[in-house]
């Protein structure tokens, strides 16, 4: 019996994995250690963790500069996992699971450096494992809220500038999706969406425009000429049904003939018969015309 091809599968999967991008930008970088620094320290200097302004009581340093010193060595370890070793080429492989190792050895690192300036500069702490220990533990419960602070936001911009740039693209595609209705002096009236725009009716030195608004269908009466209308809409899908009457083609739910010839009915329109002359028949016999 053959073994299975475990390795290539293995291979396959770990190719599938998405790149850990987030802080690809030296901007995300600076603005990460800039905010875990901020918080961690304000954090520490006002909410006294773990009862810390005690443990230093009779020291030459105030609580103060001894959290500055503390962050400081924060701010030195990032920067050196984020410019430095963030060079290596393994390390711009990894995935966004296989991140949480690297962010596990910045803790890692920033006790480290915490534990050695910690007993470099007082004398009540001793440079032993069990200290490392109790480093490690209380860095390891302020740092990860901050830092995930600043990927989920990081996150999110990113998400949201994905979907801008869709939308940019979208309106590339199709176009400028609005249709803009200007009266006789050219003055903007009503501007909708040509999905929205049903029929135009012209009335002496008017027209009557009926455009769906929300659930409801609504009229607008604007001085202007349907001639003028028509020469600015798309010829594909609005169509004179007669002299009077410039239709949405694709709103026509109803195309008949009786005893005073042919007529239209448009989606919600029900109450309205638009009459369709013999010069523009054609046009709708040719759409409608039943499929032999």
């Amino acid at each position: 019996m053959k073994s299975l091809p475990t390795l290539p599968l293995i291979s396959r999967y770990t190719a599938e994995q998405p790149r850990f991008t987030l802080l690809d930008s030296v901007a995300n970088r600076i603005s990460l250690i800039a905010f875990c620094s901020v918080f961690s320290f304000l954090f520490m200097y006002i909410f006294l963790p773990f009862n810390i302004n005690m443990w230093y009581e009779g020291q030459q340093l105030s609580l103060m500069a001894l959290f500055l010193i503390f962050t400081l060595c924060g701010v030195v370890v990032l920067t050196i996992s984020q410019f430095g070793l963030a060079r290596l080429k393994w390390r711009r492989k990894l995935t966004n699971a296989t991140y949480l190792c690297w962010f596990l050895g910045e803790i890692v690192g920033v006790a480290v450096m915490v534990t050695i300036v910690d007993v470099t500069l007082t004398d009540t702490f001793f440079l032993t494992w069990a200290e490392f220990i109790t480093t490690l533990r209380y860095i390891a419960l302020i740092l990860p809220l901050p830092y995930c602070i600043s990927l989920l936001w990081f996150f999110t911009r990113e998400k949201m500038a994905q979907l801008k740039s869709l939308e940019k693209e979208q309106v590339i595609k199709t176009g400028d999706p609005c249709i803009l209705i200007r009266d006789e002096h050219d003055k903007p009236v009503l501007t909708l969406h040509p999905g929205k725009l049903l029929l135009m009716k012209a009335e002496d030195n008017y027209v009557q425009v009926f455009y769906i608004s929300g659930n409801t269908i609504s009229k607008e009466l604007i001085r202007t000429s349907l001639k003028k209308l028509e020469s600015y809409l798309s010829p594909d899908n609005f169509v004179r049904a007669h002299r009077s009457y410039l239709v949405n083609i694709s709103k026509v739910v109803l195309f008949k003939k009786n005893t005073k010839g042919h007529y239209l009915e448009l989606e919600g329109l029900h109450d309205i018969s638009v009459p369709v002359s013999a010069t523009c028949l054609t046009a709708f016999q040719e759409r409608f015309a039943p499929t032999s």
